[in-house]
């Protein structure tokens, strides 16, 4: 089984501890961030716990769609944050033009420069606090 692209980092490196065709991502809780103002042409924030991992390996993707781009957040994180990651892509065409465009990647953020760190540690703490208590300590095992 070969493990989708977005699977990174410190989940990455958890799933391959365990047998890669046995980790699961088990969907916690499902944000709308339309209906929190947070995304004018729809997305969502998911919460996931991977399945399997010690110690406990949790995983938040942020989507927002827009008219000229998409943005993909995903941060992994246990009891504190372990990986982050933001994708930026443009449509080469508006969406209203062309609701089948295809998109291009125009921006990658990672831990790894100081701007990463600054802004998607920011974000972590601002997409974290979307999700009930109660889900992030299921997901954590808490």
């Amino acid at each position: 089984m070969r493990l989708p692209l977005y699977i990174c980092g410190a989940v990455g490196s958890a799933l391959l501890l365990t047998d890669p065709a046995a980790a699961k991502l088990v969907v916690v809780q499902i944000v709308d961030l339309t209906e929190m103002a947070m995304s004018t042409e729809g997305g969502e924030a998911t919460l996931y716990r991977v399945q399997d991992t010690k110690p406990a390996v949790c995983k938040i993707e942020a989507i927002h769609y827009g008219e000229t781009g998409k943005s993909i957040h995903v941060f992994d994180f246990g009891a504190k944050l372990l990986d982050a990651e933001l994708s930026e892509y443009r449509y080469k065409t508006p969406l209203n033009v062309d609701p089948k465009a295809k998109s291009i990647l125009s921006r990658k953020l990672t831990l790894d420069s100081r701007e990463g760190r600054e802004k998607l540690t920011a974000e972590f703490e601002k997409y974290k606090s979307l999700f009930d208590a109660g889900n992030l300590a299921k997901c954590l095992g808490s």
